[in-house]
Formats: C-alpha cells, structure tokens, sequence
C-alpha cells in the first residue's frame, strides 16, 4: 500500500465524485478524439487550497501517450467553466492494473472552493478515462467538451446519455494540521487506491455536513466517507473501518463491500474500449513524467 505524505503542518484532501472500487465494473469510454476532453467539477472546503496532483483511470489499452491537463475557475457552476487556472501537458502510460497520477507539486496552482479539471486528449481511442457504473451520476459534476454534430462545446455528460461519474479526482492541500503526523492517508488505504480519509477526520470534522444530512442527488454531493442514499437523498455512512463490515471491506464513501463482490470482475464499456475494471490494483501508480507547462 502507498501512503502519500504532505508536510509537518498540512495535510492533503482528495476530492472525487465517482464511487469505483477496486473489483467493481467500469465503463471505459474509447470514443474520444484528438482536442476533446472529459473533465469533472470539485467543490473545495473553503477557497486557496493547493491543487496537488489528479489521480485518474488511463486504461482500456496501452502503450505511452501525451494528455493535457486544464484547470478551470468554475464558481459560475455553468455548463463552460470559467478563466483557465492551469495548462500542461503530461506522458501517461495505459494501465488496466493501477489508477494513474499526475503530480504537480511542482506547480502553484491555488483553486477557487469550485473548480474543473479536465483531460484533453491528444490521440483517439484507448487508452482513455473511465467512469463508474454504480447506477448514479452527478449531473452538475460531470463533462465533456467536444463537437456532436452541433460544434465544438460544451456539454454535462448526463445530457449525452451518458451515465455513471468519471473516475478523475482531484487531490488538495487539506486547511487543517495532519491527523497522523504529516501521512496524509491511512497506511492501510482503502481499496479504490486513493486511501480512505483517518477515522478522526470523518464527516462531522470539518469537511462537510454529517451524515443524514439531507438533498444530495448523488455521491459527489455528500462529504468524504459518506455517500448518498438515493432514496432518502441524504448523506450518510455504513462503516468506518473494515472490522465494521463483518468480514467485508469498508470503502471510501463508508459502505461496506462485501468479500464476493470484491473478487469479481469484469467490465462495461462504450465506444471502442473492452477495459478490464476487475484487475485494478489498490494502489496508485506514479507512471509519468512531467513534460512542459503551458501558461
């Protein structure tokens, strides 16, 4: 397992919308093209936060390609964001066996409390990103730019048909001290790859409303560790750590996945991709290099 580490004094947040877990089907979407982009909108803690590294799904083929990455003011919350924060592009090699990292320590990117980053791509088919099929989506979280017969723009994903979140997340500078010293995630992260928060920093620590709270339409409404009950639509969590799960395994949104559906494997997918979702490991693989920075 990968523990990621911040400083003595911060800690670091990953924020994300999609529900994937290691073990649970995907749907790769091998339909872009050169200049199109999927991109995904994060809402922050508070403003100033430092935008630290994007974690994504790159798979469904292999072999080394060039992406460029774009961050966005996105505090209207329109369907085209905002003034451009950051652009640069980075080689990422196609994996079906880990999630990919982008890491821009080396940047100063400071993101409003709502921001999109998106992958703009620079070659067509697979490798490419993914999204979850847990039967949900955020309509306000989730795009794509490209042309559909009606010009190059922009477009919320729900209103092409498309279902489910995209597997990109976003990882920030946390407001707070580190709970555990400067490790950022638990030293047995969960297994989507990206950690589970420390259960001293669940939802009623400063990093959103508790569960039970009320109104969420999807995931990415509700606060890290908890996830959103559809038919109540309100936020809220089965478990904190895995002993909670009677044999089972507790992810990062606090639900409790059982052992068989943890073996299982297998994929969706759309456009020309055939990803295996089943393969993925839980651990992030640093598989790039950072080639140049556009400003």
């Amino acid at each position: 397992m990968l523990a990621l580490a911040a400083s003595p004094a911060l800690a670091q947040l990953t924020l994300q919308n999609d529900s994937f877990t290691s073990g649970m089907q995907l749907g790769a979407q091998g339909g872009f093209t050169p200049g199109e982009i999927g991109a995904s909108r994060f809402v922050a803690p508070a403003a100033g936060r430092r935008l630290q590294q994007i974690v994504l799904f790159y798979g469904g083929g292999t072999g080394t390609r060039d992406v460029t990455v774009k961050v966005w003011d996105d505090s209207a919350g329109t369907t085209a964001p905002g003034t451009m924060l950051f652009e640069g592009d980075f080689t990422l090699t196609g994996s079906d066996q880990n999630l990919s990292s982008i890491d821009l320590a080396a940047t100063t990117v400071l993101v409003p409390a709502q921001f999109r980053v998106g992958i703009q791509f620079q070659d067509a088919g697979v490798p490419s990103m993914a999204r979850d099929v847990d039967g949900t989506v955020a309509g306000d979280r989730n795009f794509l730019y490209g042309d559909i017969g009606l010009g190059i723009q922009w477009y919320r994903s729900v209103d092409l048909g498309l279902r489910g979140d995209w597997i990109l997340r976003a990882v920030i500078s946390d407001g707070g001290p580190s709970p555990d010293g400067g490790v950022v995630i638990d030293a047995s992260p969960g297994p989507d790859g990206g950690g589970s928060p420390d259960a001293a920093t669940g939802p009623d620590a400063a990093t959103g409303p508790d569960a039970g709270t009320g109104g969420c339409q999807g995931n990415g409404d509700c606060a890290i560790g908890t996830f959103c009950d559809l038919q109540a639509h309100a936020c809220t969590f089965e478990c904190r750590t895995d002993p909670d799960c009677g044999g089972g395994t507790c992810n990062s949104l606090g639900q409790c996945v059982a052992a068989s559906a943890q073996d299982a494997a297998g994929c969706c997918s759309t456009g020309s991709s055939g990803a295996s979702a089943g393969a993925l490991a839980a651990v992030l693989a640093i598989v790039l290099g950072r080639r140049r920075r556009r400003s």
